[in-house]
């Protein structure tokens, strides 16, 4: 017998816990909407924790433990011609699209706010962050994985890739909504 242990619930906690502590503690240094973002970020983390990790196994169960590698990048455009070759346009094609989607929306947040709360103005730093923060993940699937911790993942080049064009997506929406002003030390509309 074991649990699997969702830490969702705990970052929803923990950006509440948070969120009224800097209420109280920083009443008049941090505006109230930079309370805010910072809070849905945390909010923003477990989500991204829960959807690519899912929950911990306590024990870790050796059944699961896989090592999976996939390093041939836009692999996944050749999933797709031999999905369609084989059955046409069914399920399995569109929830391999689907996937792929998801892997470009799962990080256009993080973009964003690296632009709205740390006011990033480089793309290249940018990008460069979005990457490592993916590499992070899709490093912690392929450990968390070998050790039975969680279910069977695979480490995936085209995840590193999706992932990262998503950042930069979300970065360069924010900076084209926005504009930069001055320098580009400042974003206009992002005083708070």
């Amino acid at each position: 017998m074991f649990w699997s242990v969702d830490l969702m619930l705990l970052g929803f906690m923990f950006a509440i816990v948070y969120f009224l502590y800097d209420i109280v503690k920083n009443r008049k240094k941090t505006s109230f909407f930079r309370k805010m973002a910072f809070a849905s970020f945390i909010v923003y983390l477990s989500f991204v924790y829960h959807y690519t990790l899912g929950g911990i196994n306590i024990p870790p169960q050796p059944a699961y433990a896989q090592m999976n590698i996939q390093l041939i990048p836009f692999y996944f455009v050749a999933e797709w011609m031999q999905m369609y070759q084989q059955s046409g346009f069914d399920w399995f094609f569109w929830n391999s699209v689907k996937l792929t989607f998801f892997n470009i929306l799962l990080l256009i947040p993080l973009g964003v706010y690296l632009s709205v709360l740390w006011r990033k103005t480089s793309l290249k730093k940018a990008a460069v962050f979005v990457f490592l923060t993916s590499f992070l993940i899709e490093s912690l699937q392929l450990v968390l994985s070998v050790t039975g911790l969680i279910m069977a993942r695979t480490f995936n080049v085209d995840d590193l890739i999706l992932n990262t064009a998503g950042g930069v997506i979300g970065f360069c929406l924010t900076s084209l909504m926005f504009g930069a002003k001055g320098s580009g030390s400042r974003r206009k509309g992002l005083h708070f």
